[in-house]
C-alpha cells in the first residue's frame, strides 16, 4: 500500500500531537501521584542527555512504584519545556510528593546522586 504525501503528513502530525499529549499527561500524572517525581529534559542529539537516559532508565526501574520518573524531549515537547522554563539540557527537576518543585540540576548527574535525592524526598 502506497500512501500519498498528504496522508503521510497528516498521519505524522497526528502521531506527533499524540506523543506530545502523552508527555504532557505523563508529567501531570507524575506531579499529582503523591510520590516524589523527577522530570528530565533532554534531547536525542545531546551526548550528556544520552548518558542521563541510561541513568534514568536504571533509576526508574529501581524506584518503580515509589517515585515517578518522566523524560521529556525538548524538541518534540516544546510546550512542556517552556512551561518549566528549561533553557539548558539536560535539566533534572525534582518534585516532592505534593508536586512542589524542590530542586534542579543542570548537566549530567550520576545514578547515586539521583537516588540520594529521590531517597531524601521520601522514595524509599
Amino acid at each position: 500500500m502506497k500512501l500519498s504525501r498528504s496522508v503521510l503528513s497528516l498521519l505524522l502530525a497526528s502521531l506527533t500531537a499524540l506523543a506530545h499529549a502523552d508527555t504532557a499527561a505523563l508529567v501531570q500524572a507524575a506531579l499529582t501521584s503523591r510520590q516524589p517525581a523527577l522530570i528530565e529534559f533532554g534531547a536525542e542529539t545531546c551526548s550528556q542527555c544520552k548518558r542521563m537516559k541510561v541513568v534514568l532508565d536504571g533509576v526508574s526501574q529501581r524506584y518503580q512504584g515509589r517515585a515517578q520518573v518522566v523524560q521529556v524531549n525538548v524538541h518534540r515537547d516544546r510546550d512542556v519545556t517552556q512551561q518549566f522554563k528549561v533553557m539548558v539540557i539536560p535539566t533534572l527537576v525534582f518534585f516532592d510528593a505534593k508536586g512542589k518543585e524542590v530542586g534542579r540540576n543542570y548537566g549530567f548527574m550520576d545514578e547515586v546522586k539521583v537516588a540520594q535525592k529521590l531517597h531524601a524526598l521520601g522514595a524509599r
